[in-house]
């Protein structure tokens, strides 16, 4: 959402839900040859969406930074996800940060997606169930 003069444009494509999840993310790498261990903060998940996710965490990200966040999904491994930190601002204690996911050989983003459809294929069957029972 780009905001300017009280005029809001929103650039989103994709569906967004609301969503609650505990992530991972990745806020410094370790360094080959070094023994700094990596270092990940926890983050919650605000909403969602095949292409992204917006997070909420106690310290601030950096716009421009990549990064690689993990996804507990309810297996044995987690997602393993790699996106950009596109904004970054601070509401009261959090600091909120937009993040647009890369498509990669080497990460998850394909199994994210599915699970963001499959999402919204769900809740698109609630509402119409709730519509044929209110009916």
């Amino acid at each position: 959402m780009l905001s300017n003069n009280n005029m809001t444009i929103e650039r989103r494509q994709d569906a967004r839900f609301d969503d609650q999840s505990l992530v991972f993310v990745e806020t410094e790498s370790a360094q080959p040859g070094t023994l700094a261990p990596t270092k990940l903060a926890l983050a919650r998940t605000l909403d969602i969406s095949a292409k992204g996710l917006q997070i909420a965490t106690q310290e601030a990200l950096t716009a421009n930074r990549i990064l690689r966040i993990f996804v507990d999904n309810g297996e044995d491994y987690p997602l393993t996800l790699v996106g950009e930190v596109k904004w970054t601002r601070q509401e009261g204690e959090e600091h909120l940060s937009g993040i647009e996911l890369y498509p990669s050989r080497e990460t998850a983003q394909k199994q994210w997606a599915e699970k963001v459809r499959h999402k919204l294929a769900l809740d698109a069957a609630g509402g119409e169930e709730a519509l044929r029972q209110a009916g």
